[in-house]
């Protein structure tokens, strides 16, 4: 009975302690060796924070990627005292003023003008309840993290994370929006390095593997990274297996690349969060902030949530994304065929000396080295004139989209009975009367 009365006296003080504790500015290098990383940090983007928040000792800690570490280090940036719900244990209803416990993202900021007194000058809205959240039948909403216009203490919220008024406006600087994490956790545990890689090692393979199937996989190689308990919409595989077929008949590929990618793990449950492109030859389109859930992640990893957090606003909401972005690039992809033909046209036009043929390919406003359309093709037919032969080829292309057409570069290979010269071509091209046409024409001998 003493005993217990101790421990519990020591608890209440530990709290107090930290609750008249500031705003406290870290700064230093932990690295792994000292077991001091929480395991909640797999991977975290440069330029990015994640926050944890600790109930046990009622404080929240800002970490970020250390800038002397080898990739994998972090350090501690910021620490202040915070108070969650009254009630002890993880959120489950609504009203119950638990806090919830997961990996969550800060969604909405609101500056105090448009908050009551009680949420103090600032106010972060997490997206609980999340994906998992909903699939444990958890209720509730607005959770947020905020300040406060009363004294802070221990387990005082209603369920949200709240600092003082000067802690939330310190933090706001570690915060980006539908990016930073918001960890909420009993107590913090952590891990070795060694631990700590082989995980991040595993989960990066998944990712890969996970991605490979998306690009080149059949249905049933792709659906194997989920849980059998969890489908995933799948109707727009169809469209997109034709779209790939679609895309190697232009001897192109979709390619995918991720970046920015965090992952935070909860309860043996890894929480991906990461930006998303798909690619097809030169062009790349964002796709959006794409989120999963991995669980068996000790043993062997599977999906067992997959959605997009943002999709990226060229997308309506009724839209597929992967599927109108890769139809969107597949036209594109046409387009640089449909271009390059038009280049070989108008070199084979150039070489045989058809100079009407050669000079339907200018636009009627061309204009290059002082020259509009018409002296342009007298001069080129002036010289067409005093030569037996001209033979023109290009080799090593570089085609450009812009907003109002194309750029197309080329190694040009200029030889006649009177002149040779090798040189690049840079040609602007614009539609015009339904076809691509020559609008600036410029040339750089070797």
């Amino acid at each position: 009975m003493i005993r217990s009365i101790v421990s519990v006296f020591v608890g209440i003080v530990v709290m107090c302690l930290s609750m008249s504790v500031g705003a406290e500015m870290i700064g230093e290098d932990l690295s792994y060796s000292d077991g001091r990383i929480p395991d909640v940090l797999i991977r975290m983007p440069e330029n990015e924070h994640a926050i944890i928040v600790e109930k046990k000792t009622q404080s929240l800690s800002v970490w970020g990627r250390s800038p002397k570490a080898d990739g994998y280090g972090y350090q501690e940036v910021l620490r202040v005292a915070c108070s969650t719900g009254e009630v002890a244990g993880p959120k489950a209803k609504a009203g119950d003023k638990k806090t919830p416990e997961g990996v969550y993202f800060l969604k909405e900021e609101y500056e105090d003008r448009y908050l009551t007194p009680v949420y103090g000058k600032k106010a972060f809205a997490t997206d609980y309840p999340n994906f998992l959240d909903h699939r444990m039948g958890k209720k509730g909403s607005a959770i947020w993290i905020h300040g406060t216009n009363k004294v802070l203490k221990p387990m005082d919220s209603n369920g949200c994370v709240a600092l003082e008024n000067d802690n939330v406006m310190a933090l706001a600087q570690y915060v980006q929006l539908n990016a930073t994490p918001l960890i909420i956790v009993e107590e913090i545990t952590r891990r070795s390095k060694v631990k700590m890689e082989r995980m991040r090692q595993r989960l990066d393979g998944f990712i890969s593997q996970w991605i490979a199937s998306l690009e080149t996989g059949s249905y049933h190689k792709f659906l194997a990274h989920y849980e059998s308990g969890y489908l995933p919409d799948i109707a727009w595989w169809e469209s997109w297996l034709r779209l790939r077929s679609l895309a190697a008949e232009n001897d192109t590929r979709f390619a995918f690349q991720l970046e920015r990618t965090g992952i935070y793990v909860h309860n043996h449950v890894a929480a991906v969060l990461m930006d998303m492109y798909l690619t097809a030859g030169q062009a790349k389109k964002y796709l959006g902030k794409r989120q999963l859930f991995i669980g068996g992640i000790d043993t062997v990893p599977a999906i067992i949530g997959d959605f997009f957090q943002k999709k990226a606003a060229a997308f309506r909401d009724g839209d597929t994304v992967l599927v109108a972005a890769a139809q969107d690039l597949i036209q594109n992809v046409s387009f640089d065929d449909e271009v390059l033909d038009m280049v070989s046209q108008w070199l084979a036009a150039w070489s045989a000396k058809d100079m009407t043929k050669y000079s339907a390919f200018y636009a009627a406003d061309f204009f290059s080295n002082g020259l509009g359309k018409e002296a342009w093709v007298r001069r080129k037919t002036n010289l067409a004139d005093q030569y037996e032969y001209i033979h023109v080829t290009g080799s090593d292309y570089r085609v450009t989209r812009q907003n109002d057409g194309y750029v197309v570069s080329f190694l040009q290979n200029y030889k006649s009975s009177g002149y040779a010269a090798q040189g690049r071509k840079k040609i602007k091209l614009v539609k015009q009367g339904g076809g691509w046409k020559i609008y600036r024409e410029n040339w750089k001998e070797k």
